[in-house]
C-alpha cells in the first residue's frame, strides 16, 4: 500500500502537538511514542533554548519513531524556525513566524515535496501567506496560553474570517484546552495546535486521545 502524500496527511490532521526538545533524549522519545500511539497525526518540535544539536537529533528520532510505529500513514514532524535544521534532519517541513525566513525562501530550500506552516495574526498575514504558497495556517493566540505571554488574544472576526476565506489547513494555536474546543469550532475552526494541556498532563496520551476523540479525529 503506498503511503499518502504528505500534503493529504495534512489535510487529514485535527491536532498538533508542540513539543519541547527536551535535554533528555530518552524522555522525549517516550513521550512521542506514547502520543503516537494515542494517535497523534502531528509534530512541531519548537525549542528555542535547544542546542542546534539537540534540536537536529530530536527532530531526526521523532522522524524514525513515526515511520517505524506506522509506516503505512507516518505521523507529520515538523521543526519550528529552523528550515536549515530540518533539511538535515529529514522532516516533514517546518513552521515559520512573521521574525522567521519567509516563506518563499523557505520553499526554495526544502523543495516542493514538504510543507511549510506560517504563523498569521491578522487576515492580511494570512492572505499573504497563502499567496507566497504556505501549506497551512497556524492562528491566534486564541486564548491565555500557559507556555507563552502574549499582549493580547486574536479577535474573533479575525479567527472567523480566516476560517472561511483562506483554503489551507488552519490550526488555531493559544492556550488551547479540551472545553475550549467547542467556542473554535463555532468560529469554524476544526484544528488545533497544542502544548502544555496534553505535553504536561498527567497521562498525555489519554489527553491526546480526548482532544483526538472531541475533534473528531479517528486514531489511525
Amino acid at each position: 500500500m503506498n503511503t499518502p502524500r504528505l500534503i493529504d496527511r495534512l489535510a487529514a490532521a485535527r491536532l498538533c502537538v508542540l513539543i519541547d526538545a527536551q535535554a533528555d533524549a530518552t524522555a522525549f522519545e517516550h513521550l512521542v511514542t506514547a502520543l503516537l500511539e494515542a494517535g497523534v497525526p502531528m509534530f512541531q518540535i519548537r525549542d528555542k533554548a535547544a542546542s542546534d544539536a539537540v534540536f537536529l537529533d530530536r527532530g531526526r528520532r521523532a522522524v524514525a519513531l513515526a515511520r517505524r510505529l506506522n509506516p503505512a500513514t507516518p505521523a507529520i514532524v515538523t521543526l519550528n524556525d529552523r528550515v536549515d535544521l530540518a533539511v538535515a534532519a529529514g522532516v516533514d517541513g517546518v513552521h515559520v513566524g512573521e521574525d522567521d525566513m519567509p516563506v518563499t525562501e523557505a520553499r526554495r530550500l526544502l523543495g516542493p515535496d514538504r510543507i511549510i506552516g506560517r504563523t498569521a495574526h491578522d487576515l492580511d498575514e494570512a492572505r499573504a501567506a497563502l499567496a507566497a504558497g504556505a501549506d497551512c495556517l497556524g492562528i491566534g493566540p486564541c486564548f491565555p496560553s500557559s507556555t507563552k505571554a502574549f499582549e493580547q488574544q486574536a479577535p474573533r472576526n479575525f479567527l472567523r474570517d480566516t476560517a472561511v476565506e483562506i483554503p489551507l489547513p488552519i490550526f488555531a494555536i493559544g492556550g488551547i484546552t479540551l472545553n475550549r474546543l467547542a467556542e473554535l469550532a463555532a468560529l469554524g475552526l476544526q484544528r488545533v495546535a497544542v502544548s502544555a494541556a496534553i505535553t504536561a498532563a498527567h497521562d498525555p496520551a489519554a489527553e491526546a486521545r480526548r482532544f483526538l476523540a472531541a475533534l473528531g479525529s479517528r486514531p489511525r
